[in-house]
């Protein structure tokens, strides 16, 4: 009996360092309706918050997004959409086009550094950059509205065009399919203007923080082409009906 009592003991003292069984989390569905975004749009924004088991539903035509995870995942893709599910916004966005180089001469005398006239940019582009003089070609201000796609020409023989997107951040603007081209008028009649390609891209702007965008052959070039965006969000006052 002895034995008996020894070995149960001993079978205790083994079983005691096995971790303890815990509870599986707990999972939850819940409904999405979007009021102002599309469900595809809200699932790229909610996917990478969710875990790997979790299940996400997109059903365009009553504009819902259906969430299966676990009550934290879930919880954290309502107070995401919650702050991202917003009416478009108007964003009056400036941009500054730059020509850089390293050649003192492509500055006339007199004329200011341009990078010095965009502020907190100038000591950035130095720091950035091996090029030490800008020259401003032109500056403009677009406004517009979240989900508008909006073209400028600048400096008269360069045009932008871009689509204004809410971005995942809401304290950031996206700028969709960004085209930036170089115009020229055609030689002969019939076509008034050819235009080439520079650059195509996306990006997303920092409301009130400027974004530098260089474009050159290569690092080592003597010369390249800046583009400084800096975002605004335009509040409606009290002469605005604000943007339905």
């Amino acid at each position: 009996m002895l034995k008996a009592a020894l070995i149960a003991f001993l079978m205790a003292l083994a079983g005691s360092g096995r971790p303890p069984v815990t509870a599986a989390p707990e999972v939850v569905v819940r409904v999405f309706t979007l009021k102002h975004r599309s469900p595809e749009e809200a699932l790229v924004v909610v996917r990478p918050l969710l875990t790997e088991g979790a299940s996400v539903v997109v059903q365009a035509k009553g504009n819902t997004l259906t969430v299966r995870d676990s009550a934290a995942a879930v919880e954290r893709a309502a107070k995401t959409i919650a702050a991202w599910d917003l009416p478009p916004r108007r964003i009056d966005l400036t941009v500054t086009l730059l020509r850089a180089s390293t050649d003192s001469r492509s500055r006339r005398p007199g004329e200011p550094d341009g990078a010095d006239q965009i502020p907190g940019v100038g000591e950035r582009l130095r720091k950035l950059f091996r090029f030490t003089e800008y020259s401003r070609l032109d500056a403009v201000v677009v406004q517009g509205v979240e989900g508008q796609t909006v073209a400028y020409v600048l400096g008269g023989g360069y045009r932008l065009e871009f689509q204004l997107d809410p971005a995942p951040d809401p304290q950031q603007v996206r700028l969709k399919g960004l085209r930036f081209e170089r115009i020229r008028r055609a030689p002969g009649p019939g076509v008034a203007e050819l235009r080439s390609d520079i650059l195509r891209t996306t990006i997303n702007v920092a409301i009130g923080q400027p974004y530098i965008l260089a474009v050159g052959k290569d690092e080592a070039a003597a010369g390249a082409l800046i583009l400084v965006f800096n975002g605004k969000l335009v509040v409606p006052g009290p002469g605005l009906g604000g943007v339905n």
